[in-house]
């Protein structure tokens, strides 16, 4: 089955217009409802996200993607880099993305961080290069440092994606909620884009306990500590730095 994507986008190539962190994070939920069934655990499988995500549609623009997880990855400097996700204007309707080996063989969390980031820039920068005819679309994501990064741009947008789609706001504020509360962390009413009305972890509590916390959770969202501690401060579920 084709992964099934719609957003606000121009008429024609199709390129993605600018869109509001909660319209990201909606199209985020789309990708997931269609990667996970009920009962799943949290983690999305790197595997069901690779099979899932062969033929995608999007804005009714439909493409194959052909995945690489077998080689060493280079920039045109002959820099290692962590994830290649480009288009060729001789293959209209092919998206090619390749993930360096090296680095991921034994990471599998960043395995699956990197490949959400390019299935960000799949859903978003892929339909309107295609449909522009571009001569060539690439995007190069050049460490785990450059997964961290926000801001307006693709890079940014592709990270909130991938933050979205793999520690959704909602299930990690619940979580998190369950494991603060059974370590006895005290917790604050503050501002927040998790679960509606319900209190963050407040400031001052022991960073033994926060990290213990944290580990938990990314464990059970199959991502690293640190991938959970920046969705947690970006959501604002944590308060006094985590």
């Amino acid at each position: 089955m084709a992964l099934v994507v719609c957003y606000p986008c121009q008429p024609s190539p199709g390129a993605a217009l600018p869109l509001p962190l909660a319209t990201l994070r909606a199209v985020a939920a789309q990708v997931r409802r269609q990667l996970l069934s009920a009962g799943d655990t949290l983690a999305v499988p790197l595997p069901r996200l690779l099979a899932e995500s062969r033929e995608i549609t999007v804005n009714g623009r439909a493409f194959s993607v052909q995945w690489d997880l077998t080689r060493a990855l280079c920039d045109q400097h002959g820099r290692a880099v962590l994830g290649i996700c480009d288009v060729d204007p001789d293959e209209p309707d092919w998206a090619y993305v390749s993930i360096d080996a090296p680095a991921t063989a034994n990471r599998p969390d960043l395995a699956l961080s990197t490949a959400a980031h390019e299935l960000g820039h799949l859903v978003f920068d892929v339909p309107g290069a295609l449909g522009g005819g571009l001569r060539r679309y690439r995007a190069v994501a050049a460490s785990p440092e450059a997964l961290e990064r926000a801001g307006r741009g693709a890079e940014g947008r592709a990270n909130e994606f991938m933050g979205a789609l793999l520690a959704p706001p909602v299930p990690l504020h619940t979580r998190l909620l369950a494991l603060a509360r059974a370590e006895g962390l005290r917790l604050a009413r503050a501002p927040h884009e998790g679960r509606p009305a319900s209190p963050v972890v407040a400031p001052g509590n022991p960073p033994d306990l926060v990290a213990g916390v944290l580990a938990a959770l990314a464990a059970e969202f199959g991502v690293t500590e640190r991938f959970i501690a920046v969705r947690a401060a970006r959501y604002g579920l944590v308060r006094g730095g985590v």
